[in-house]
């Protein structure tokens, strides 16, 4: 999988998205980082906990959508089973990423490999003499948003830690009484009784 790359009028010219709700990109992980503001919805169909980063320094909310690592239940096939849709999955084929590591500048990247882009279908990123196009414009503040949402929900993260409320947490799950058990570790829940 390459690496995404800064969107440029000039190079992504002829490109054109095609929206789609084809989320087989995700169905290796079975636990999908989520942002604060999915949490309301999404713990409607799925089990929300925390882990820690890559780093072992942060914590990260995650939906779990599958029983082992590298197999996402929901995510095998191009038809969505849920009602709800973390907000991070609608920001494909871009993403955002910050330019240097103290100023504010950011840089709109894309993938130049997503099955949802084509010179032929879709709609139009850049018009015809290199300004973006109305739906450009629109996905982009929908990934600036995501981007002060990620800001946010690291914030809240960070002030859950420092309040020691994360609680460790073994789970446990079991489909069916005959089928066998999976267990997830390194996940952490929000300590009731020191939060209350």
């Amino acid at each position: 999988m390459a690496l995404p790359v800064p969107l440029q009028n000039d190079k992504h010219a002829k490109l054109k998205i095609t929206e789609s709700s084809d989320y087989t990109r995700y169905k290796d992980l079975h636990l999908i980082p989520i942002l604060a503001q999915d949490f309301f919805t999404l713990c409607a169909e799925f089990s929300l906990v925390f882990v820690k980063d890559s780093r072992g320094e942060q914590f990260v909310p995650v939906a779990v959508m599958g029983l082992r690592e590298g197999h996402n239940l929901f995510c095998q096939t191009q038809e969505w089973k849920s009602r709800v849709i973390p907000i991070r999955f609608n920001n494909a084929p871009f993403s955002m990423v910050r330019v240097d590591s103290t100023g504010d500048q950011l840089a709109v990247l894309i993938d130049e490999e997503s099955s949802m882009l084509s010179e032929t279908e879709g709609e139009s990123l850049f018009k015809e003499d290199g300004e973006k196009t109305a739906y450009l414009e629109q996905r982009i503040e929908d990934v600036m948003t995501t981007a002060e949402q990620t800001v946010k929900t690291e914030a809240i993260c960070k002030l859950f830690k420092e309040k020691d409320l994360f609680a460790t947490q073994q789970v446990q799950l079991q489909h069916r009484q005959d089928a066998p058990a999976y267990n997830i570790g390194g996940v952490y829940t929000i300590d009731e009784k020191k939060l209350n």
